[in-house]
């Protein structure tokens, strides 16, 4: 019945804000009223241009009065209801829903007064009265006990624990509080900015004297609330230095708004009220953050207040020890799976075996203490933490103490599984190489600028993550399904806790939930994720489809109010901080131009008496500087407002084609408003482009044939006289419902208003219509126009295919020929016809060069003859069919490559060494002898050598054979036959070297690698067989090249 009434309450509260949102935007229509009537007629650039400053300021004062008083309403009728007091966008998680949404609390409009008095979704209020004695709740699921003051006696436990995402479901003898109840999603409202009200006065903000630290900090806070951190950081040690605890725990609230995951924060933040002896703010803290920062050091901490908390050396009756062990177990279902939560998974082993009882005895308690310490360990070996090893050899020497019997029943049903955790703590380290574990999340760097590069490559290592875990290493699909939901979840939170300000990640944990049917905990992320990133269009849109998509419609008219109702919302949202940050941009060009000209004033003080002031030339200088800066901000600014623009034009158009299928085109003003109403607001909002006119028009048109269309088309043409991408899209509008002649007038009209450059693309598309559908009069005339005013031909014109393949090739009169009879991606006039395949299709053959003459490599005989023997080419290259070396892969130039030196034999070890060596010496000494013998035979030939030409040299180097001893010819290397054609025709298509890019193996190390290699034993035995049967056969002279 509870439940019931406070979902009435919910319901009330929603329609109350919505009634208000109402009578805003009927404010804002009066507003529109007085701007339009004060419009002077005529066509202007846009929708907001000719609007006076005054009624702009009317306009906005009234938004923000209703916005206010929204807000206002929805307080109070939230109060009224009775519900649990939370701050402006906090979610609070019933226990079926997983881990709670909450981030903080945020703060009033007094930041001295610290929210620590909120509910935080665990149980009833607590107030600072409330007296420390009694059972506390702690972090939604956490016990944590209220003070022993009876060593004996501890208190009893009061826990939440979440059922979603997490495998914390184990039987603890507790009680659950059960929170607040939540009703559907879009009940929860994401938090737009902590500092919203402080921007509004940054433009009139005073000057801060420097002795005034605090407000310095504050004044950067309120800037940049989400980039700022070291403000942050800086403004929490001032206070903290002067003592005023009251201060630092203020501003800690408005600091975990915005960054609910800041783990050493927290850290910190506990530390503090440890050390003031606060324990009471210590609780709440606990509450507040454990499940929002799954940290191990966080989780660590929260144990060590536990077992301080209860006192173990005193406890007789066993009840402290019994609240530390579920504390054990609590914090290991949430963090055990922690590739860091080896020193927890430690603790408690430690802490089982120091409980009464001796492992091995045979009485219950040990018994017990026995069972306890086997489920521990064989929970922990399993996990791919470091330490693991460790573990297992402590839990092999407990199993084995016991009995080994059954020991090696217990180590072999665990084996497989510790095998494979260990290796995946492997595998995880690998990938997880250079990823940083940040606590404190920044904002992504713009693309081009100083650390994107870098914040870019962590995105990418924490995906890697993702994607391992969803991989399902550990192979837990089949048997624990939850443990691996467990671990998914995990490491998005993990991810989420340095990319906090990147939605893509938020966007993936929420879709990976609804994919796995855990919806309640992707509308948390989608949640948490707007409230991150208010500005992303991204969360926005998927949060509102998905609402779409959920929403079952009941109840006629009535309904479909209520479900536009509930998706426009985040729409509302995100077009709202898309305006602020309009808004943002215009008042900071303001203050910088303010600065700029203070500036000036003070290097180029006025003076009245000096009327020759604008002659002084370092005056001149610097005004000009100055204008060279005013013109780069202006142009600056103008580039954010052109992406401002653009960007909340395409909110506005995806807007109205939501509210087009839920509601459809509606009418305005009315409550079932649909598409129309949609475009109204665009139209009164402003700063939106011809984008939004089109949209309109053309949904106008396909889904309704209505002729409103046109109707809109006319009015954003008036609107946007000069804007060529709106002037395409009317014209291919109007071609295709066939209205050539208002084409032909709407194209006239434009290109006569605009620069020839504007218009390219408008005649680029007329041009195309005119030489498919048009007359061949009407071609050529459209030739001659653009000929004249794009001298350089017409390959612009032509699609991409076409231009590269005649550009280069025609003249500019065959390309604009050809382009007319080009259809799509095929240009019938390049094609080129094969009528004879033999002489037109002939396969590219690379030269073969003729093989080179033969010549003995070591045959010659240079005994008598002082000059050096022939050297090989320039090029140092011969004929032979392989591939051309690589030139860049040498070392040495080309008149300066090394020679190439006769490659001794590779060393062998063991017999087989020492015969090669016998063999050798035994060939060394015949050729001995040979050589004496040669000597002793006189020279036949010695007149060629006193020839009147001298050339003996030359004769002896063209007839080598006719002066080699018959011994020596004996022992020459027959001549190289000739390679069958299709050999040679293989080896000279083979790519050349150059085209080689994997891994190069250097030849001196593969030459020390072959010769170091340990031949087995059973390859030494045959060396030894094949030893003793080549002593027994007589052995040939090796025969030399």
């Amino acid at each position: 019945m509870a439940e019931h009434n406070n979902s009435d309450d919910a319901d009330a509260a929603f329609l109350n804000a919505l009634k208000a949102e109402q009578e805003m935007a009927e404010a804002g229509q009066k507003a529109s009223e007085l701007r339009e009537e004060s419009e002077p007629t005529g066509d202007g650039p846009g929708e907001g241009a000719g609007q006076e400053a005054t009624f702009r300021e009317l306009s906005d004062q009234v938004e923000e009065d209703n916005h206010l008083q929204s807000n206002e309403s929805k307080d109070t009728s939230t109060a009224a209801a009775g519900a649990t007091s939370l701050p402006l966008g906090v979610a609070v998680a019933s226990p079926d829903d997983g881990p709670s949404s909450v981030n903080g609390s945020a703060m009033g409009d007094s930041a001295t007064q610290p929210l620590l008095n909120a509910n935080m979704g665990a149980g009833p209020n607590t107030q600072e009265s409330s007296a420390i004695s009694s059972p506390s709740v702690t972090p939604a699921g956490a016990p944590v006990p209220a003070e022993n003051n009876n060593d004996s006696a501890p208190h009893s436990l009061s826990v939440t624990t979440p059922t979603v995402g997490s495998n914390n479901n184990d039987s603890f003898p507790v009680s659950f509080a059960t929170p607040a109840p939540v009703n559907a999603p879009s009940a929860v409202v994401p938090v737009q900015s902590p500092v919203h009200k402080g921007n509004a006065s940054i433009a009139n903000k005073r000057k801060r004297l420097p002795q005034d630290i605090v407000g310095q900090l504050e004044d950067r806070i309120a800037e940049d609330p989400r980039g700022d951190i070291d403000a942050w950081l800086a403004l929490i040690e001032e206070h903290r230095k002067k003592g005023k605890f009251d201060d630092v725990r203020a501003v800690y609230e408005r600091f975990f708004v915005v960054f609910p995951a800041a783990a050493d924060q927290w850290i910190s933040y506990v530390k503090m009220e440890l050390a003031n002896n606060e324990l009471q703010h210590v609780e709440r803290i606990f509450q507040r953050s454990l499940f929002n920062v799954p940290n191990v050091e966080l989780w660590s901490m929260y144990l060590d207040y536990i077992r301080r908390r209860n006192n173990l050396t005193t406890d007789t009756g066993g009840k402290a020890r019994a609240v530390v062990n579920q504390s054990y177990e609590f914090v290991l279902n949430n963090v055990g799976c922690d590739r860091e939560a080896g020193r927890i998974w430690t603790e408690y082993i430690h802490f089982v075996k120091s409980a009464p009882g001796n492992v091995g005895g045979s009485g219950w308690q040990d018994q017990q203490k026995m069972d306890s310490l086997r489920k521990v360990y064989q929970k922990a070996v399993t996990m791919p933490i470091q330490g693991v090893e460790q573990l297992w050899r402590e839990y092999d020497q407990f199993e084995q103490g016991l009995n080994k019997l059954t020991a090696r029943k217990f180590l072999q049903e665990r084996s497989p599984m510790f095998m494979t955790a260990r290796g995946c703590l492997i595998e995880l380290s690998n990938i997880t190489k250079g990823l940083r574990r940040d606590k404190l999340p920044r904002l992504p760097p713009a693309p081009g600028y100083e650390g994107y590069e870098d914040y870019t490559k962590q995105v990418e290592l924490w995906k890697k993550w993702i994607q391992w875990e969803k991989g399902d290493p550990l192979v837990l699909a089949k048997e624990d399904p939850a443990s691996l939901s467990t671990r998914i979840i995990y490491v998005f939170k993990q991810a989420l806790m340095a990319l906090r300000f990147w939605p893509e990640i938020w966007f993936d944990a929420a879709e990976w939930c609804f994919a796995n049917g855990m919806d309640d905990q992707g509308i948390d992320f989608l949640n948490q994720g707007m409230a991150a990133n208010p500005e992303s269009c991204l969360l926005h849109f998927k949060y509102a489809e998905r609402l779409e998509a959920t929403t079952i419609i009941e109840g006629g008219e009535e309904a479909l109010i209520r479900k536009g109702q509930l998706i426009r919302k985040p729409y509302d949202d995100l077009l709202n901080m898309l305006y602020e940050q309009v808004q943002k941009i215009q008042r900071k060009e303001k203050e910088e131009l303010a600065r700029i000209e203070d500036a000036f004033e003070l290097t180029n003080p006025r003076n009245a008496e000096d009327d020759d002031e604008d002659d002084d030339p370092s005056t001149a200088a610097n005004r000009a500087a100055k204008d060279t800066q005013v013109a780069a901000l202006r142009e600056g600014t103008k580039a954010q407002l052109q992406v401002m623009t653009k960007t909340i034009s395409a909110v506005w158009i995806n807007l109205m084609r939501a509210m087009r299928r839920v509601q459809g085109h509606g009418k305005v003003n009315e409550a079932l408003g649909g598409s129309r109403q949609i475009f109204a607001d665009a139209r009164r909002r402003g700063k939106i482009n011809s984008d939004v006119y089109v949209a309109s028009a053309l949904i106008e048109y396909h889904c309704y044939k209505d002729p409103a269309a046109l109707k809109i088309f006319e009015r954003g043409m008036r609107l946007f006289p000069e804007d060529e991408n709106f002037a395409l899209e009317y014209l291919k509008h109007l071609v295709a419902i066939n209205d050539i002649t208002n084409a032909r007038a709407v194209f006239e009209t434009f290109v006569g208003r605009v620069t020839a450059e504007k218009a390219r693309k408008v005649y680029e598309f007329f041009y195309d219509y005119e030489a498919h559908y048009g007359e061949l009069g009407q071609v050529y005339k459209m030739e001659k126009r653009m000929s004249e005013l794009y001298p350089t031909g017409l390959s612009k014109f032509l699609s991409g295919f076409v231009r590269a393949l005649l550009t280069d090739i025609l003249d500019p009169y065959i390309t604009r020929f050809s382009s007319r009879y080009a259809y799509k991606a095929v240009d019938p006039c390049s094609f080129l016809a094969v009528v004879s395949p033999a002489q037109q299709c002939k396969p590219k053959s690379q030269a073969i060069s003729p093989p080179a003459p033969d010549h003995p490599r070591d045959g010659r005989d240079y005994r008598d003859h002082p000059q050096a023997p022939p050297t090989a080419p320039a090029n140092g290259r011969t004929s032979s069919p392989k591939r051309p070396a690589n030139e860049e892969l040498s070392d040495s130039s080309e008149h300066q490559r090394p020679r190439k030196l006769h490659r001794p034999d590779s060393p062998l070890k063991g017999a087989a060494g020492r015969r090669l060596d016998q063999q050798k010496r035994a060939q060394q000494q015949q050729q001995q002898m040979m050589q004496s013998r040669d000597r002793n035979i006189p020279d036949r030939d010695d007149g060629m050598h006193r020839g009147p030409g001298r050339g003996g040299y030359q004769q002896n180097q063209r007839q080598p054979q006719q002066h080699q001893p018959q011994q020596m010819q004996m022992h020459q290397p027959p001549a190289p036959t000739q390679l069958p054609d299709l050999i040679m025709y293989l080896l000279s298509i083979l790519p050349g070297a150059d085209k080689y890019q994997a891994a190069r193996f250097r030849p001196e190390a593969m030459v020390g690698l072959l010769g170091n290699i340990n031949l087995p034993r059973d390859v030494q035995a045959n060396n030894r067989e094949s030893a003793s049967h080549h002593r027994s056969v007589p052995q040939r002279p090796r025969r030399q090249y």
